[in-house]
């Protein structure tokens, strides 16, 4: 028997403990460090990759960790409420600042004001949501537009 990987239990406890030290720069996991995880929870540890999802995930709740994974499927959720309440799936600017806002909050504000923004929209045009115009005498969607595409 190869005595060089560790088994079972040991090895879940030791891949939860990786990833303990992954989310301790702010207990946001992005989405390209969740994928490099399970990859090493597979490779080092010797767990099938529903073992190794499941040991990052009881971490990540237990110790009140973020994914940028779930953050953007909870953010999708909230923009599809939001919009479906306007003719043609619109988000008005207070709408999609509360996105930014709450997207920021979930991420334990490890991601910028920039980034959430670029994320935001990035979601909206994943799930044909478009902006409202705004503004008081000319009415545009220049605070949207001027967004950076990631």
């Amino acid at each position: 028997m190869d005595h060089t990987m560790p088994q079972g239990t040991d090895g879940r406890r030791r891949f939860a403990d990786m990833v303990r030290i992954e989310a301790m720069n702010g207990g946001f996991i992005r989405a390209d460090e969740e994928r490099r995880l399970l990859q090493d929870g597979m490779a080092r540890y010797n767990l099938t990759l529903e073992e190794a999802r499941g040991v990052l995930l009881s971490t990540v709740n237990d110790q009140g960790f973020s994914l940028q994974r779930s953050t953007e499927a909870e953010i999708r959720d909230l923009i599809l409420v939001q919009s479906a309440r306007s003719r043609g799936r619109r988000l008005s600017r207070g709408e999609f600042d509360q996105a930014v806002d709450m997207y920021r909050a979930k991420t334990k504000g490890r991601v910028s004001a920039d980034e959430a923004r670029q994320r935001v929209k990035a979601i909206m045009e994943e799930n044909d949501v478009r902006p409202k115009r705004s503004g008081w005498v000319i009415r545009s969607r220049r605070w949207y537009n001027s967004i950076k595409a990631t």
